[in-house]
C-alpha cells in the first residue's frame, strides 16, 4: 500500500508502507508544529511551513536521487544495501530537531543531530525501523544523520550538496515568496554520481562537470538566502530576544535541556508563560522586537 501526499513544492509525494509507519509515529508528528524558519515568520507571514513538510520533501528528493542511481547502474551493487536506509534518514533527518529552528544551539544545546540519535535508537521509531529493515537500522540511520556514516550515500543525507539543502532553500523561498530559490534541482539529481574519495578511495558521492552550473545556483541560492531571510536583521533580533528567554528560563531552574526537544513551537512558549514569564516573551507575543543600536558589517 502507498499513500500519496499533494505538497505546494513537489506536487505529489509517494510514501510506502515503512515511510507511513514512520510519520505516523509520536515523534515524527511532532514536527508538524515545528516551524521550519523558527520566528523568520514575523517578517515573512508566508514562513509558517514546518519541519513536517520538509522532511517530506527531503525524502521525495531522496527517492527520486536513489532511483536514478539504480536506474543508471554505475556502481549500484555497492550502493542498493544502504538505498533503503538513505530513503529513512533523509525522512527522520530533523527527528531531534527543537522548537523554532537552530536557535537553542547557540545559547548551548546539544545539537539537533546529538538529540535525533538518542530519539532514533530507541522507542517506537527504533522499533520500527529494526523491524522494517535491519537490527543495526537505527544506529546506521543515527550515523548519517550526523555525518558519520561509512555509506557511500552519506553525501546525500549530511555533506556539502545534501538533498536537505536543496529542498529548505526550495520551500522557504517559495514560502517566503522571494526570488532566491532557484535551483536547477532536476540537473544537480541527475548529475549526482558515485566517485573515488581522492584521500580513501572509497565511493562516495560527487557530481559529474555537467551538473556544475546546478550547482552554482545551489550555492547562489544559500548565500541570497541567508542574505535576505536567515540573517535579516528583525528575524536575528527576534532570535536573540528567544535565545535569552530559554536561556533564563533554563538558569531559573524553569526548564531542563534534557526536555527542549520534546516541545512544540507553542508549547514550548505556553510552558514559558506558565513557568517564566517576562517582557522577552510579552514583546514576541505582540511583535514588539528590539531595534538594532549598532551595526558592524564584516568587510
Amino acid at each position: 500500500m502507498f499513500d500519496i501526499i499533494r505538497d505546494p513544492l513537489w506536487n505529489n509525494i509517494t510514501l510506502d508502507p515503512l515511510a507511513l509507519r514512520l510519520v505516523d509515529t509520536r515523534a515524527f508528528q511532532r514536527l508538524r508544529y515545528v516551524r521550519q524558519l523558527g520566528l523568520a515568520y514575523l517578517v515573512y507571514p508566508g514562513a509558517t511551513h514546518t519541519r513536517f513538510e520538509h522532511a517530506l520533501g527531503a525524502y521525495h528528493l531522496a527517492g527520486r536521487t536513489l532511483a536514478l542511481l539504480q536506474r543508471r547502474g554505475q556502481d549500484w551493487e555497492a550502493l542498493a544495501g544502504d538505498a533503503p536506509v538513505v530513503a529513512a534518514a533523509a525522512l527522520l533527518h530533523d527527528i531531534g530537531h527543537y522548537p523554532f529552528s537552530h536557535a537553542l544551539e547557540e545559547i548551548g544545546a546539544p545539537h539537533h543531530e546529538e538529540v535525533a540519535s538518542a530519539v532514533l535508537l530507541r522507542g517506537d521509531l527504533a522499533e520500527v525501523l529494526r523491524h522494517a529493515i535491519a537490527p543495526d537500522a537505527p544506529e546506521r540511520i543515527a550515523a548519517l544523520v550526523s555525518g558519520r556514516s561509512s555509506s557511500p550515500l552519506q553525501g546525500l543525507i549530511s555533506g556539502s550538496i545534501d538533498l536537505d539543502k536543496v529542498e529548505y532553500l526550495k520551500r522557504d523561498a517559495h514560502m517566503c515568496g522571494v526570488p532566491y530559490g532557484e535551483i536547477d534541482v532536476d540537473r544537480l539529481i541527475h548529475s549526482l554520481t558515485p566517485v573515488p574519495d581522492p584521500t580513501s578511495g572509497r565511493l562516495t558521492i560527487g557530481i559529474a562537470e555537467k551538473g556544475l552550473s546546478a550547482l552554482e545556483s545551489l550555492l547562489f541560492a544559500k548565500y541570497q538566502m541567508y542574505r535576505n531571510v536567515y540573517w535579516h536583521h528583525t528575524v536575528r533580533s527576534a532570535t536573540a530576544m528567544y535565545k535569552r528567554l530559554v536561556a533564563d528560563a533554563i538558569a531559573a531552574g524553569a526548564l531542563r535541556v534534557a526536555d527542549l526537544a520534546s516541545f512544540s513551537d507553542e508549547s514550548l512558549l505556553n510552558r514559558l508563560e506558565e513557568r517564566a514569564p517576562s517582557p522577552l516573551l510579552r514583546g514576541l507575543r505582540e511583535r514588539r522586537l528590539h531595534k538594532r543600536a549598532f551595526e558592524c558589517p564584516s568587510a
